[in-house]
């Protein structure tokens, strides 16, 4: 903000405050005698001082007066709705207790659990493993299984889980994140995620690495994405997700791409992201459209104007644009893949 004066009488800033506002220059009014009138954006601030000149030969206009009140107006009518539509995360930092048992959810959490004791928890050497692989560890033909009718192991990799800490890990995030897709949405829509974010992910995982990969991630981070958008976008239905989990679980879709903790299936984990960020478009969709109706010009409401430096740099860059973010990182981790 730029200080552009002082006035002696507080109806006269005010009055100039109006002038200004009618011709696009947000200002506050401060001080308590001289009153100072700061420019909110300070490449206004010459613009601001050439209409300031002419005003004060002309004094005051009902006809300011009317059109500052009226774009006043307007912008307490376009920010009550868009409290309205507004969703903290804070609040929403844990699922409700009433969730229930979600059929899918429970049956991948039992097959997961019986798949890591048939096969000693990943042993390779496990017919287990090799029957529930995408192909064979040794084949050396292209989904040759598959295209030979055995279709499912296009989704039993997700079963396969290498140690206790890997299957601990995804199941309770699939407990915290699936059960909310089935107490909102049921089972079939959560049987959509599963699919979605488990198929695209194994295939590109052995498009890079071959069969030799397992693990619920790739449909952890579906789910993941799925509830994200949600939580933050959809005020229909009550998905709690807050910002530490959600930190939490990127920082270690960074951490395992990185390579730190060895070979993981990085690809699997973007697929199910991106697949998860998909399938939950629609309330992120209807977003953008109602921001879009807002008679308010972007970046006009009250915490757009007041907030300053690094804070209104992330309400203009990067809150509304976490999606495309999401999903531009999940590219880059196929790429580097």
């Amino acid at each position: 903000m730029r200080q552009l004066m002082d006035h002696a009488e507080r109806a006269s800033a005010a009055a100039l405050a109006d002038h200004l506002l009618v011709h696009g220059i947000e200002t506050l009014v401060r001080g308590e005698g001289p009153w100072e009138l700061w420019v909110v954006e300070h490449d206004q601030l010459e613009a601001a001082r050439r209409l300031q000149a002419a005003w004060s030969e002309a004094h005051p206009t009902s006809a300011d007066r009317r059109g500052a009140e009226r774009i006043r107006r307007d912008r307490r009518h376009d920010d009550e709705a868009a409290q309205q539509r507004a969703i903290d995360p804070r609040q929403r930092w844990s699922a409700p207790a009433a969730l229930g048992y979600g059929p899918i959810t429970v049956f991948l959490a039992v097959a997961s659990g019986l798949v890591a004791l048939a096969s000693d928890f990943g042993d390779p050497t496990t017919i287990t493993i090799q029957n529930l692989s995408i192909e064979p560890w040794t084949s050396t033909e292209f989904l040759g299984r598959v295209r030979a009718g055995e279709a499912w192991r296009l989704l039993t990799p997700m079963l396969i889980h290498f140690g206790a800490f890997h299957l601990v890990f995804n199941l309770i995030w699939l407990w915290r994140l699936g059960r909310q897709i089935e107490h909102h949405h049921g089972s079939l829509v959560m049987l959509a995620v599963v699919v979605a974010s488990e198929v695209p992910g194994s295939l590109g995982q052995y498009w890079i690495s071959g069969p030799n990969f397992g693990g619920m991630s790739g449909v952890v981070y579906g789910v993941f994405g799925f509830v994200w958008m949600h939580a933050r976008y959809d005020r229909r239905h009550h998905y709690a997700l807050g910002d530490s989990d959600s930190v939490l679980i990127m920082l270690w879709f960074v951490a395992c791409a990185t390579g730190l903790f060895g070979p993981i299936a990085n690809v699997g984990h973007a697929g199910g992201l991106l697949a998860g960020l998909l399938l939950g478009l629609p309330p992120y969709l209807r977003q953008l459209r109602a921001h879009a109706r807002s008679r308010s010009s972007p970046g006009n409401d009250w915490g757009s104007v007041h907030a300053t430096g690094p804070r209104r740099a992330y309400r203009r860059f990067v809150a509304p644009y976490v999606p495309l973010w999401f999903v531009l990182l999940a590219a880059v981790v196929i790429l580097a893949e």
